[in-house]
C-alpha cells in the first residue's frame, strides 16, 4: 500500500475553497412536470433576464391602508421609492342611489397626493359578503325564539323588508343578509327564510340587511344581468373618480382572493336549493368569468389607459389558464405569501402522495423565506411556472402586453417566531428588499407590499407605528423606519434609468470561494452557492444594477459575509461599485480582470441584496 505524505492527506481532508456553479443559468432547474415537487431544484435559476431598470422603479408598490396623516404617509412612501399603491374601494362604498362613492371627497384628497408624488393607483374592486354591494343595514326584532333548522321566524316591522333582498345577518360569519326573507305573512308576522337557521336565535334584536343587488346568479338570467350591470356602474364610478382627480392611467383589480368573504359570488350560498350552473365559475361561460368579461369591455371602452387585472386567482394561480382569461384582460394578480415558518419533513407537501416528490426524500429544515415558498418547487404551485419567459408569452385574446401583478406579499414577524420590535424591523427590511429585488426581476411587473401601516412594529406595516401622531411635515430622516430607509437606498441605485433603448443582456459565471455553507444536509445537500441570486437590470446603455444575495431558506438569523467570484459578460465596464442598502455604505469590490466585454470581480455578499452598479 502506498503511503501518502502528510501534506497530501491534509489537502484531501480540507474542504475545497473554490466551487463553481456550472452552469449558473440552467434550464433543467425548470424541468419538473406537474404535479411533482422538489426541494433541490431552484426553478428561478432556469433563466436569467436583464430587465429594464425603469420597470423596476415602476414596480415598487404597496397596499395603502393608512388610517390618518395621509400627507406624511404618502410622502414617506414616495421618498422611499414607492411608485404604485393598491387601495380597496369595495362595492359597498357606492351610495345607494349610485350617484357616487360614499367617501368621494376623502378619496379625491388621497388621489391628489398620489398624483403629486407620481404614484400609480391600483383600485381593488371587491364584493365581500359582509358588505357586498350598496346595502342598508337595519336592526330587526325577533318576536319569538327560533330553533336551529327553522325555516320560518316571526319578525316585527315587516314593511321595512324587501322580499328576496332583506335577510338575517351574521348567523355564521361576517355576512350581510345571510338568510334571505322570501315571503311574509302579515297576519301572523311569519317570515319564510331562504335556508334553515344554522343556530338557535333568542327573541330580541337581530342584525339584518337589505342588498340592492342579488348575489351572482348563472349567466343568462335576469338576476345576473342586473347584478353585472351594477358592477359595471361601480367600476365606472371608481374609474371616473380617478380621471376626475387627474389620473387616467390606473389599474382596476377585479376581486380579491377566494379564501374568505366569497359567498356573494354564488346565489346557492343564500338559496341552497338552486341548481348548480354547469359551467365552472372561473372559466369561460362561468359566473365570475362572464362578470369580468363585461367589466373589462366596459372599462376599456370608457377608459382606454386603464388596466384590468384578474384578481380571482390571487391564491389559485392556475384555475383559469392565462390564455383563457376574458378577452382584453391586461393582467393577473397573485398573493403568494408563504413567508411564515414551515417545518420539513413534518409539513411535507402531499405526504399522502410520496410519488409526487421528485427527489425521493425530504430534508430536515425550517423554512422562513421572504420570497415565499412559491418561488421554489417545495410545493407544486410554484409561480415560476407562470413567470418564466416562455410562459409569459401567453396572453388572453385581444391583449398584446399581459402583465403579472403581486398585489399582496409581505411577512408577519410572529409567524417566524420574531416578537421584539428590533427583530421585526430587521426581518421586514430583509423581506422588503429581497421580495422587490427578486420578484420584479423574475417576471412580476408590480409588487404591492403588504402593507403600508400597522399600529405595532411587530405587524406587517412599513410606516412608523406612531404615524397618526407625527407632524405632517416631519422629515424622512427623522421618522422613517429601517425598511423604508433601506428601500430608499435600494431604489436610489436605479436613479437615472432610461425607459428606452435596446436592452443588452448580461451573462454570468459564478464561483463560490472559501468555506461552503449548506441550506440543508441529506442524501443530496443544497448549498448556499445553489441559491446565490444574480438579478440584473439595465439602467441605460452600458450601465447596469445587479442585485446579489444568498437566498437563505431561514431569513431570521443573519449570515456572515460570503465571497464569490463573478465573471460578468456583456459589458465593457470601467467603474464598479457595490452598495449595501441596509447600511447605505459601499462595500469593497476586487477587480480581477477585464477583457473585452468580460469583467471578472470578487465580491462579498450576505442574505440581503447588495447592488452591484457597473458603468462604462
Amino acid at each position: 500500500m502506498k503511503i501518502l505524505p502528510w501534506a497530501a492527506l491534509l489537502a484531501m481532508a480540507a474542504p475545497r475553497q473554490e466551487e463553481p456553479v456550472s452552469p449558473y443559468v440552467d434550464p433543467r432547474q425548470l424541468d419538473l412536470p406537474f404535479p411533482k415537487h422538489s426541494h433541490l431544484k431552484q426553478p428561478w435559476r432556469g433563466w436569467m433576464e436583464t430587465r429594464r431598470g425603469s420597470d423596476f422603479q415602476a414596480g415598487v408598490g404597496i397596499n395603502y391602508n393608512v388610517p390618518a396623516n395621509d400627507e406624511l404617509a404618502v410622502r414617506l412612501l414616495a421618498e422611499a421609492g414607492i411608485r404604485a399603491a393598491r387601495k380597496e374601494i369595495g362595492w359597498a362604498n357606492v351610495a345607494w342611489d349610485e350617484s357616487g362613492l360614499t367617501d368621494g371627497a376623502g378619496l379625491r384628497k388621497l388621489l391628489a397626493l398620489f398624483k403629486k408624488h407620481a404614484i400609480r393607483p391600483t383600485f381593488l374592486l371587491n364584493c365581500h359578503q359582509g358588505a357586498p354591494c350598496p346595502v342598508k343595514f337595519l336592526e330587526g326584532t325577533l318576536l319569538e325564539d327560533a330553533p336551529k333548522g327553522a325555516t320560518r321566524v316571526k319578525l316585527a316591522s315587516l314593511d321595512l323588508f324587501t322580499l328576496g333582498r332583506t335577510g338575517l345577518s351574521g348567523l355564521t360569519d361576517y355576512w350581510a343578509a345571510e338568510a334571505l326573507i322570501t315571503a311574509v305573512d302579515k297576519a301572523t308576522d311569519e317570515c319564510t327564510l331562504s335556508k334553515p337557521l344554522p343556530k338557535d336565535l333568542k327573541a330580541g334584536k337581530v342584525p339584518m340587511a337589505t342588498l340592492k343587488y342579488l348575489p351572482l346568479h348563472p349567466p343568462g338570467t335576469p338576476e345576473f344581468e342586473e347584478t353585472v350591470g351594477g358592477w359595471i356602474r361601480y367600476a365606472t364610478l371608481v374609474a371616473r373618480l380617478s380621471v376626475e382627480s387627474g389620473i387616467d392611467d390606473f389599474d382596476l383589480e377585479i376581486y380579491n382572493e377566494l379564501t374568505f368573504g366569497t359567498k356573494f359570488l354564488d346565489i346557492r350560498n343564500y338559496v341552497p336549493d338552486r341548481p348548480r350552473h354547469p359551467k365552472d365559475f372561473l372559466n369561460e361561460g362561468g359566473t365570475c368569468w362572464e362578470l369580468a368579461r363585461r367589466v373589462v369591455e366596459a372599462v376599456h371602452k370608457g377608459f382606454p389607459r386603464a388596466r384590468c387585472i384578474w384578481g380571482f386567482s390571487n391564491t389559485t394561480f392556475y384555475h383559469c389558464a392565462v390564455d383563457r382569461l376574458p378577452p382584453g384582460m391586461d393582467a393577473q394578480s397573485y398573493h403568494p405569501y408563504g413567508t411564515g415558518t414551515r417545518r420539513l419533513p413534518e409539513q411535507e407537501y402531499h405526504k399522502e402522495n410520496p410519488e409526487e416528490n421528485a427527489d425521493g426524500w425530504t430534508p430536515e429544515v425550517e423554512i422562513r423565506m421572504p420570497e415565499g415558498w412559491i418561488s421554489t418547487f417545495v410545493q407544486t404551485e410554484s409561480l415560476t411556472r407562470l413567470l418564466n419567459p416562455k410562459a409569459r408569452e401567453k396572453h388572453p385574446p385581444g391583449t398584446d402586453r399581459f402583465r403579472h401583478y403581486m398585489t399582496e406579499h409581505g411577512i408577519l414577524p410572529a409567524e417566524c417566531g420574531v416578537k421584539d420590535d428590533a427583530g421585526a424591523w430587521a426581518l421586514k427590511t430583509k423581506c422588503a428588499l429581497r421580495s422587490y429585488a427578486f420578484w420584479l426581476n423574475k417576471g412580476v411587473d408590480v409588487l404591492h407590499y403588504f402593507c403600508a401601516y400597522e399600529k405595532e412594529a411587530t405587524g406587517f406595516g412599513l410606516l412608523p407605528p406612531d404615524l397618526p401622531k407625527l407632524p405632517s411635515d416631519a422629515r424622512f430622516d427623522d421618522v422613517a423606519t429601517p425598511p423604508l430607509r433601506a428601500l430608499r437606498n435600494l431604489t436610489r441605485a436605479f436613479a437615472g434609468c432610461l425607459a428606452t433603448g435596446e436592452i443588452r443582456p448580461l451573462g454570468v459565471e459564478i464561483t463560490a470561494l472559501g468555506e461552503q455553507k449548506r441550506i440543508f444536509d441529506g442524501k443530496q445537500p443544497l448549498w448556499h452557492r445553489d441559491v446565490f441570486a444574480v438579478l440584473p437590470w439595465q439602467l441605460k446603455e452600458g450601465t447596469y444594477a445587479i442585485a446579489l444575495y444568498v437566498m437563505t431558506w431561514d431569513a431570521v438569523p443573519s449570515i456572515a459575509e460570503e465571497r464569490y467570484r463573478l465573471a460578468v459578460k456583456g459589458t465593457p465596464a470601467k467603474t464598479v461599485r457595490l452598495h449595501d442598502p441596509v447600511t447605505g455604505l459601499e462595500v469593497p469590490v476586487k477587480i480581477l480582470g477585464q477583457q473585452g466585454d468580460r469583467l471578472e470581480i470578487e465580491v462579498t455578499v450576505v442574505d440581503v441584496p447588495r447592488i452591484l452598479v457597473i458603468t462604462p
